[in-house]
């Protein structure tokens, strides 16, 4: 057999030549080889690509409480501290700082003294010179801490309503801790009367400031009135 039809046989029979007289095996067919490849999309998340589950309960980091599912948790306190009010205005009230009772004033505090932000001008019912037992939590919105006076309470009966809570699941009462208090954790009046022995001359001015103006453009319409009377009585004569 001539080298040439050799050759030829050893390729089709998948086999190689290397030399005239000897044939060396190939490797199997590339199907044979070559595991197929897998072109699915991996699973980016993770998991075993099943939906979470929502309604799992929480737990209130604050009172290590297990809420059940629905349930919000209460806000925390950054800090719980006793000061002493030294100053307010409409919107802030400076403390000096008496005691820290939890949490950490971090970097809020500056050489023992420290401002808090209240709403609706609470601070209203703060008086200087006074100690106050102040829970505070990090604004949202603000580079200061905050806190109020009044607590929060629900309208119309709140869960009681129809429509208000689909849940069926009772959820826990928690003390808002994000409140001034008192020294001895009672509540600060905040009805509108406590600012009579309190604040008298800002209350007064709320009061009387709006009834002067108003007295002053009813005068001022008299006056327009009877001056253009005067002034048609004279053309006329």
């Amino acid at each position: 057999m001539s080298v040439a039809v050799a050759a030829a046989i050893s390729f089709s029979s998948g086999t190689t030549a290397v030399g005239a007289g000897s044939f060396v095996a190939t490797t199997p067919p590339i199907d044979d080889a070559i595991p197929p490849i897998d072109d699915a999309i991996p699973d980016e998340q993770g998991g075993s690509g099943g939906e979470v589950d929502d309604l799992l309960p929480t737990i209130d980091p604050a009172t290590q409480t297990t809420l059940p599912a629905g349930c919000v948790v209460p806000r925390a306190a950054t800090a719980t501290f006793l000061g002493e009010l030294i100053s307010t205005d409409d919107l802030l009230a400076t403390y000096r700082v008496v005691q820290v009772r939890g949490g950490s004033l971090g970097a809020y505090a500056g050489s023992g003294l420290i401002s808090v932000r209240y709403a609706d001008r609470e601070t209203l019912f703060l008086e200087p010179g006074k100690i106050y037992l102040v829970g505070a939590g990090a604004s949202e919105l603000f580079t200061t801490l905050e806190s109020k006076v009044r607590a929060e309470k629900q309208l119309f009966g709140g869960d009681a309503v129809v429509g208000i809570d689909e849940s069926d699941v009772p959820c826990p009462k928690f003390e808002d801790p994000v409140i001034t208090l008192l020294p001895n954790g009672d509540f600060i009046d905040s009805g509108v009367l406590s600012l009579f022995a309190s604040q008298p001359t800002q209350l007064l001015q709320v009061f009387l400031l709006p009834l002067f103006f108003v007295l002053v453009f009813l005068i001022g319409l008299v006056i327009i009135k009877r001056l253009i009377q005067a002034a048609r009585h004279s053309s006329r004569k």
